[in-house]
């Protein structure tokens, strides 16, 4: 405890370490650029492309080419995820920003060629290389902190990321203005490989990435993100925090029950999600007649609320517990869900857009945080591989719905996804007793300064 009349040292911010700096700053910019070139534009001119050709089907055509993105997640999942945990996760990541360079290329001259076949090569081999990251990039970033600061980490982290989710949209905007707000295939193709050219501006942040404890560096650049004071206690503490770990449920250790529970509440989620998702810009464009300005400011709107709600959703873990939060945003986001199902009138259709998506996607820094709370660190690529599986689901489950919004419209999915989601939250429910409320012990559960 400090003397009385002396303020408590303040904790290092998460951006004092350079590889949180530099990972979370090329995702955020890698993100600004898939979500403008991959986002809701990239489905719409899918849609068009699609009715083009005189395909009867554009909506399973969309379905289609993200399900060969998670085919390529499922296929590569495991055997990235067990490299990932055998080599160097650095150097996989740097292996991977190559790879993603060929698929970008062959991507935008897909694109500006309607060429499918290419547009087919360059989203599988894009694929491999988010994959990759998938694999080893959570894994890398929880390398380079404490165990005690990963769930503000990770909320950290996937604010940013959102937030340059949202720039993507934005930034198509502008030049929607110059272009035209038309859904021409010739627009089009500017507009999306526009943000492609982008991606030299973030390869070489790849390369600037300094070894990561795991690696044996010669300074740990974890530990100037402890606790200032207070870091023995914690210490102390630890092996008391730890021993829920080893407790028993259904015959199982819990540092084993809980995270497969969590993924199997995932995989269900996903299989609804990928229903319903991928189509929601298309749901707008299609029933509202949302123009491309219209639909990249809902694009832009969205992903800035979901950050809104990841760093609620931490204020609430903090108070009541991370299972105890996720359940309570899960609950809402599925009223929200059945509401949209059944509103009409576009403002309330927008707005419950937007909360059910935040809600809905608050949730998953926490539970990445309790699963890798439970793995050993020698595990984590593993570990990273298998929740990217659920996005197999997600993608894979796309072009199922692809066919049902052929066959019946685009909310009839609303409502399999509500119910799907409902079955992955009533499975969640026993989390709330296996799980404790705090992570690590209060002293050390304060939000960083950054």
């Amino acid at each position: 405890m400090p003397a009385e009349g002396m303020e408590e040292p303040r904790r290092e911010s998460l951006f004092r370490n350079r590889n949180v700096f530099l990972y979370c700053a090329i995702t955020t910019f890698m993100l600004a650029i898939w979500s403008f070139s991959f986002g809701g534009t990239f489905d719409a001119y899918l849609l068009e492309l699609a009715r083009s050709q005189g395909r009867k089907d554009p909506n399973s055509f969309v379905g289609t080419v993200e399900t060969i993105r998670g085919s390529i997640a499922l296929v590569a999942a495991l055997p990235l995820g067990y490299i990932a945990d055998k080599v160097n996760r650095r150097r996989m990541l740097q292996c991977g920003a190559l790879v993603a360079t060929a698929g970008i290329a062959m991507l935008a001259k897909g694109i500006a060629s309607d060429s499918v076949w290419l547009i087919y090569v360059g989203t599988a081999t894009a694929a491999l290389f988010m994959q990759i990251f998938s694999s080893c990039g959570t894994a890398f970033l929880t390398d380079c902190v404490p165990r005690e600061r990963l769930t503000e980490a990770l909320t950290v982290q996937q604010s940013l990321f959102l937030v340059g989710f949202s720039a993507g949209p934005i930034a198509q905007v502008v030049m929607v203005k110059f272009l035209g707000d038309t859904w021409r295939l010739r627009e089009l193709h500017l507009i999306l490989v526009a943000g492609f050219a982008l991606w030299p501006l973030v390869l070489p942040g790849f390369f600037m990435l300094e070894p990561s404890p795991s690696e044996g560096s010669p300074r740990e650049l974890r530990e100037g993100l402890a606790a200032s004071g207070g870091g023995s206690a914690a210490a102390a503490q630890a092996p008391e925090e730890e021993s829920w770990k080893t407790q028993k449920a259904c015959g199982l250790q819990k540092k084993w029950f809980v995270p497969v529970l969590i993924e199997v509440c995932s995989l269900i989620t996903a299989i609804g999600a990928g229903m319903t998702v991928k189509f929601f810009p298309l749901f707008f464009k299609e029933e509202y007649g949302f123009e491309p300005i219209a639909l990249n400011v809902l694009g832009a709107a969205y992903p800035l609320c979901i950050a809104v709600f990841v760093q609620l959703c931490r204020k609430v873990s903090e108070k009541f517990g991370r299972c105890q939060a996720s359940i309570m945003w899960q609950a809402c986001g599925i009223v929200c869900l059945f509401a949209l199902w059944k509103a009409q009138p576009l403002p309330l259709v927008v707005a419950l857009y937007i909360v059910r998506g935040s809600f809905m996607n608050a949730v998953a820094p926490l539970n990445t945080a309790i699963i890798l709370d439970c793995v050993e660190d020698k595990y984590r690529g593993r570990w990273a591989a298998v929740q990217s599986i659920s996005r197999f689901s997600w993608s894979g489950s796309a072009v199922i719905g692809g066919a049902i919004v052929d066959a019946h419209g685009y909310r009839y999915t609303f409502a399999i996804t509500g119910l799907l989601y409902a079955a992955a939250s009533l499975l969640y429910i026993p989390l709330v007793r296996l799980v404790p409320t705090q992570a690590a012990p209060p002293a050390a559960a304060a939000p960083a300064d950054c």
